[in-house]
């Protein structure tokens, strides 16, 4: 289980007085190499042969994740107005859609590989015990910051998700993505601007990790990153990450992409990043948006560097692209490995028997069946639309699904108070 520095995670880097300082993987690599030599060569030629294979995956529907802010703030500065939130919202969303301003920035050669994600944030409404919410939760504490600490064996950045060492303890991270915004402390490094865990089973991760354990699934992110409107984006001293991109980085470590030099601090060109559209980089671009840079030569179709790549390092104001294999990466982890949060909040639904249903096949293509006594079915969305109505006069029942998108559907009985749950895929 995944709470021990030793196992990865990876992090945005640390700057000290302006210098470019090294990541928490880089760190982490380094000290392995040392620990036991040889490590570096074979994390690399372990990697090299362990491309993962990704599914095609659906690419009709729009997926919601529900998120939830703990703002854990000791000072007032820290204590971020819900506007910050809000734009902060706004920037994950149209990052993610590829509906940001600066998606005009891409160049021409990578324009073929842009892609919209087709994945929407919400802040959650409604809490794990069903009370009214925002989805931003403020809650004040004695503790002046949380400091990631690399020569302890346990990560102790996590100290901010657990009320018992002065930080929040997560909401049910199946149903939602935590995000935990706090004073993350320079201790001599640098700064640290935040922190995610990917999915267990995420394939472009295999062999570095072995799970995550749900009490600290989700990010960590330094309280100055959040949003374009922030008032305190200058208490680090920092001005190139003050345009809210940090998230939607982190965000994609959550769903499963690493760094698009593949992590390789002692050879980015013989190492990988498990996406096949993202250029070998030999290194990450560290914050310089140079558009001639191209570290790596791959063959006849060589490319620059992808230095405007999300899971790159660099200026916010450089960002403005995931890739169409990024993308379906992403999706497959969400589908795969997170599923619970598509699976939404079932409007409508709340008081049904979710698990009463035999429902085949399921996955299904075309048709979905069961068995039956209700005089009527209806087939929903998650969010409790109806999207078909059939009578029935009981014993075996078959509904057409042919011309639905791929997804997660209920199938609710009318009279009986049963609903089941069941995938469409194409």
């Amino acid at each position: 289980m995944i709470r021990n520095f030793t196992l990865v995670f990876f992090v945005l880097p640390f700057l000290s007085f302006g210098q470019i300082e090294h990541c928490g993987f880089d760190l982490y690599l380094q000290r392995k190499e040392a620990q036991s030599p040889g490590f570096k060569e074979q994390y690399l030629s372990f990697w090299n042969h362990a491309q993962p294979a990704v599914s095609e995956n659906n690419r009709n529907t729009v997926y919601e994740i529900p998120v939830v802010f703990h703002v854990v703030y000791n000072t007032d500065n820290q204590n971020l107005s819900d506007e910050v939130f809000l734009s902060q919202m706004e920037i994950l969303n149209a990052d993610f859609r590829r509906t940001n301003a600066d998606a005009a920035n891409t160049r021409e050669i990578f324009l073929p590989l842009a892609a919209d994600a087709e994945i929407e944030f919400v802040l959650a409404t409604v809490d794990p015990e069903g009370n009214p919410t925002t989805g931003i939760n403020h809650v004040q504490t004695d503790r002046n910051g949380f400091e990631l600490n690399i020569f302890s064996v346990e990560n102790t950045l996590d100290e901010v998700k657990f009320s018992a060492t002065g930080g929040v303890d997560a909401w049910d991270t199946q149903r939602y993505v935590n995000i935990w915004v706090c004073n993350i402390l320079d201790t001599g490094f640098g700064q640290l601007f935040g922190l995610a865990y990917p999915p267990t089973g995420a394939p472009t991760f295999a062999g570095l990790i072995d799970s995550v354990e749900d009490d600290v699934a989700g990010i960590i992110l330094h309280y100055t990153v959040i949003g374009d409107n922030n008032p305190s984006a200058d208490d680090d001293g920092i001005v190139f990450n003050n345009n809210g991109r940090t998230l939607t980085h982190e965000m994609g470590h959550y769903l499963g992409l690493r760094h698009i030099w593949g992590d390789g601090f002692f050879n980015g060109c013989a190492a990988d990043d498990g996406i096949s559209d993202t250029p070998n980089q030999d290194q990450a671009s560290n914050y310089n948006c140079n558009f001639a840079n191209n570290t790596c030569t791959d063959a006849a179709d060589d490319m620059p560097d992808m230095v405007e790549n999300y899971m790159d390092y660099n200026e916010d104001d450089c960002y403005n692209m995931f890739t169409v294999e990024q993308v379906a990466m992403m999706r497959f982890c969400l589908e795969e490995l997170r599923p619970e949060l598509i699976e939404g909040q079932f409007v409508g639904v709340n008081n049904q028997d979710v698990s009463t249903i035999s429902i085949f096949p399921n996955p299904a293509n075309d048709m979905v069946s069961t068995v039956c006594k209700a005089q009527m079915v209806e087939v929903l969305d998650t969010h409790g639309r109806v999207l078909k109505r059939q009578a029935h006069g009981g014993g075996k029942l078959s509904i057409n699904v042919a011309e639905l998108p791929a997804g997660f559907y209920l199938l609710s009985l009318q009279g009986e108070s049963k609903i089941g749950k069941f995938i469409v895929q194409r």
